[in-house]
């Protein structure tokens, strides 16, 4: 019997998800339609199935954490079309943990929370222990620079799940499942089994983080931009920028772009080729499919 991955579409927007309001039929291909996005890369028998669960949150920035009232929304809304709802949350400081802790009691027994912070962990299994918890990719940490030349490069260090240490503290925190990307000349062996099931984020990959906001300190002085601690218009929702290189490049290079506090990059023919095999293989036991926050977000 041939395998299938549970298939999930996830949102940091809300009113992006709501889109998916108006759809008599939440199969894949309609609705990354309906999200202006191209379906034609998944095979027939992949595109027709349908969406099983929302990972709504942010992964990358504690002032996109939903509201109070956007998530019950989307819990209702999530409960109403028989879906699951998955809550992605980023690394946190002070001010974000005591915003996580007002959201954490509207989920439903048994949902799930993505952690891409250890103090989050720690804080939803001593006093959140009723929600499962997910290892975000954050925490999966491997070579992914999109410039690598050759694959010499990408091998100076393996994927840090394949480590005892890394498993044995999956194990400390009770999680089975992690999230993790298609590294620069990814190998299909990345997805083999190794006691942890596996989620994957597709079509698109990040690479760095931190605290400054390109788009995010567009409207502020010349001698205020691009530092931390400003008031935010959330201008990730709508902008992104693209990265380039004048310079010579790698054939391998990928394209990469920039939302809010985030580089990305997008999955070349060879990563969706591996990942297919690996699909195949019956090794993916979860696809993530962008909906929203990348670089085909537009202005409205």
């Amino acid at each position: 019997m041939k395998h299938y991955p549970d298939l999930y579409l996830s949102f940091t927007d809300p009113k992006e998800a709501r889109k998916l309001d108006a759809l008599a039929s939440l199969t894949v291909a309609v609705c990354l339609s309906a999200l202006e996005r191209d379906a034609t890369i998944f095979p027939a028998d992949i595109s027709g199935r349908t969406i099983k669960g929302i990972q709504f949150g942010n992964e990358f920035c504690e002032r996109l954490l939903p509201c109070q009232r956007d998530l019950s929304h989307l819990i209702g809304w999530c409960r109403e079309r028989q879906l699951t709802l998955t809550l992605s949350t980023p690394m946190l400081a002070d001010k974000g943990i005591m915003q996580l802790t007002k959201l954490l009691p509207l989920l439903p027994d048994q949902s799930e929370v993505v952690c891409n912070d250890f103090g989050v962990l720690h804080l939803i299994s001593e006093k959140f222990c009723r929600l499962r918890l997910i290892a975000g990719r954050q925490l999966c940490k491997m070579i992914k620079d999109p410039r690598l030349p050759s694959a010499e490069w990408a091998q100076a260090a393996a994927p840090n799940r394949q480590s005892t240490l890394f498993k044995q503290m999956m194990k400390h925190f009770n999680i089975s499942m992690l999230e993790t990307e298609i590294r620069p000349f990814a190998e299909v062996t990345d997805f083999e089994p190794k006691d942890l099931d596996l989620s994957v984020h597709f079509p698109f990959a990040y690479t760095l983080k931190g605290r400054i906001c390109r788009s995010g300190s567009t409207h502020l002085t010349k001698q205020n931009k691009f530092t931390p601690g400003h008031h935010c218009q959330k201008e990730c929702l709508t902008y992104f920028s693209k990265m380039e290189r004048k310079s010579q490049q790698s054939p391998h290079e990928l394209k990469t772009f920039m939302r809010g506090n985030t580089l990305f990059y997008r999955y070349s023919n060879t990563q969706e080729h591996v990942l297919a095999q690996a699909l195949h293989n019956g090794w993916i036991n979860r696809l993530i499919l962008s909906g929203d926050w990348n670089e085909n977000r537009r202005p409205h």
